[in-house]
């Protein structure tokens, strides 16, 4: 077997891919939303690989630019898994240690390589620290000055947790033998993909009544960053009548360097929070990031599938995963109780007020996994907004990617994507979005101040999480919910509720 051969054969088993399949119909590149930045977009490198020119995809810009927001493998006609075929390509780059001149590969290794050596030291991401490694790897040390000190005004970035090492995990030990064990093969070759017609079937909701407790694993940017996330929720279930008990000593499920990079490491990570929760004796999880729950509802199909993976974590944990807790978020929460009851809550109805709810990529990808709503046209959030009063737009960016988080790294590409959805939102009569992913909450937030300098041609549109505005609605004081720590000023638009 040639070298190319052997290259080629690798992403099959990693994949599950049968590149002969791909009939180059361009779908993948025609929903890509990095595309117009690539080298080769998803369909050139889907035919480099079929025909065996692994090491000119493995070279490609192309991968580098990617933000994992799966909509080139949702709309295959053939079921390719394109996203995880850019995923493997990019992990033997950094295998074979390939270097590319360009800078964007340079800047999203080094932020990759920080968030990585940072939950591995501390078990947990520390913003602070993160960012300063970042800054140091790639000399930007004057980006995003100015937000990083609102940042620290508001409490939002504790210098102190840097130098105390507050906020990490007790079980780092733990976390060294996943990393330790995330460097050997992996368990079972992904399941062979073939051609079949693809049809969404929802999930049954699940069951949530007043006085209910569930678990909750708040991740690390409610923690840091988005903690106004955090307060709104913690809010909006003491309103519901939902009690919340966190997962005893959490990780980092590793996020997007993970998955971008080492695909057995992003399922090890969550894999332990897995098991924690199912010790705990845990049935239901909130998980309010859609990143994080996205993580956390994939891996535990993973554990369901491998007696050996399974195994590998309870060597690793001591504690064998039964699987029972499942992760759930914000939305399916409200989704999950009497819409009736939350009406009889509602204290400050949102008459009146025009919002785009906006899902991104990973609260409905891949359908498969997640099973929450239309992969294409979600409405289950805009179900929501509607029963407390607000009146939701009709628009086509709801479930395009806003660069996730690529947001350090490839600023002017966050910047093009946060652009073509505000513009959307407000052409179709939006005056705020609602969001339920803290990624997607900081790119229209806080990267709006640049996006609108540079473009020019959309007005400041205030971004909210569900949780604050359900919160509000069910009579929160909007201050109380930390709306005012957005960057987009916020008060004001459900102050005159």
């Amino acid at each position: 077997m040639t070298v190319k051969d052997t290259l080629k054969h690798q992403l099959e088993e990693s994949t599950g891919n049968d590149y002969n399949c791909c009939y180059q119909c361009g779908k993948c590149t025609a929903g890509c939303p990095a595309g117009a930045f690539m080298d080769s977009p998803p369909a050139r490198i889907m035919r480099l690989v079929q025909a065996g020119y692994i090491e000119d995809a493995l070279k490609s810009d192309a991968l580098w630019f990617c933000v994992g927001c799966m909509t080139c493998t949702s709309r295959c006609p053939q079921n390719m898994d394109i996203a995880a075929t850019m995923d493997s390509l990019r992990a033997m780059a950094l295998e074979k240690g390939i270097v590319s001149e360009n800078r964007a590969k340079k800047l999203v290794t080094a932020f990759h390589v920080s968030f990585l050596n940072n939950v591995r030291k501390h078990g947990r991401l520390e913003e602070l620290s993160l960012i300063n490694s970042y800054k140091l790897r790639t000399r930007t040390f004057l980006q995003d000055a100015e937000s990083g000190v609102k940042m620290i005004m508001s409490g939002k970035i504790n210098p102190l947790h840097t130098l105390t090492g507050k906020g990490g995990v007790k079980g780092k030990e733990q976390i060294a033998k996943i990393f330790e064990a995330s460097k050997k093969e992996a368990h079972l070759a992904a399941p062979k993909r073939r051609p079949i017609k693809k049809e969404f079937t929802p999930s049954a909701p699940r069951s949530i009544k007043p006085g209910m407790t569930i678990g909750y694993y708040p991740g690390c940017s409610l923690s840091g960053t988005a903690r106004e996330y955090d307060i709104s929720v913690k809010k909006m279930c003491a309103l519901l009548g939902i009690n919340l008990q966190e997962i005893d000593d959490w990780n980092c499920c590793g996020a997007t360097s993970a998955h971008a990079t080492n695909h057995k490491l992003a399922v090890l990570l969550p894999a332990r929070n897995q098991a924690l929760a199912d010790a705990q004796g845990l049935k239901l999880v909130l998980a309010p990031c859609a990143a994080c729950q996205n993580r956390q509802v994939t891996t535990r199909q993973s554990l369901l599938d491998s007696e050996e993976l399974r195994e590998e974590v309870r060597a690793i944990t001591g504690i064998v995963p039964t699987c029972a807790a499942e992760f759930i978020g914000v939305t399916q929460l409200l989704e999950a109780m009497d819409p009736e009851d939350i009406k009889r809550r509602v204290k400050k109805p949102l008459t009146g007020l025009r919002l785009a709810c906006y899902y991104g990529c990973l609260l409905v990808r891949p359908m498969e996994a997640m099973g929450f709503d239309d992969p294409e046209n979600p409405l289950k959030m805009e179900a929501i907004m509607t029963a407390l009063g607000a009146t939701p737009i009709d628009w086509a960016f709801k479930i395009e990617c806003c660069g996730a988080g690529l947001t350090l790294a490839q600023q002017p590409l966050v910047e093009e994507l946060t652009h073509t959805i505000a513009k959307n939102a407000a052409d179709n009569g939006a005056e705020a979005f609602v969001v339920a992913c803290p990624l997607c909450q900081a790119n229209l937030d806080m990267r709006q101040g640049s996006m609108r300098k540079r473009f020019g041609d959309v007005k400041e549109m205030p971004v909210y999480y569900i949780s604050e505005l359900v919160a509000i609605a069910c009579g929160a004081d909007p201050a109380e919910v930390a709306v005012g720590e957005h960057f987009v000023p916020a008060l004001d638009l459900v102050s005159k509720l």
